[in-house]
């Protein structure tokens, strides 16, 4: 089975967010889920609803979804892996044009810049 960059990141993702969720419990967030961290994203190629952002300070940026996760299913379709999020019905999806947020209300994202000082 060849393993492909995207399938790889969400593994990584995976792990960085059931490890923290299972040590916090399921009322992290939200009334029950956890914070989901994207660290290092490059918001050049960033999209939410199908919209691409632009106008931001800083090309790098950590995302953090506080949303409902109490399940995350992983999928992939060619070369997208896709994240989606239970209850929430959120979806995170991964592809090497850049990553989507689908799904989700803007009060439940949180940009932190990353700046070179």
């Amino acid at each position: 089975m060849k393993t492909t960059l995207a399938t790889k990141v969400a593994l990584l993702v995976l792990l960085i967010v059931v490890g923290p969720a299972a040590g916090l419990g399921c009322d992290a967030v939200r009334g029950g889920g956890a914070e989901i961290w994207l660290e290092g994203v490059n918001t050049g190629a960033m999209s939410a609803d199908g919209k691409p952002i632009s106008g931001l300070p800083s090309q790098q940026a950590n995302i953090v979804l506080k949303v409902s996760a109490k399940k995350i299913n992983i999928s992939t379709s060619g070369n997208d892996t896709i994240l989606d999020l239970s209850p929430s019905g959120g979806s995170i999806i991964i592809s090497p044009d850049g990553i989507s947020l689908v799904g989700f209300d803007p009060d439940e994202i949180e940009m932190k810049w990353q700046t070179v000082e």
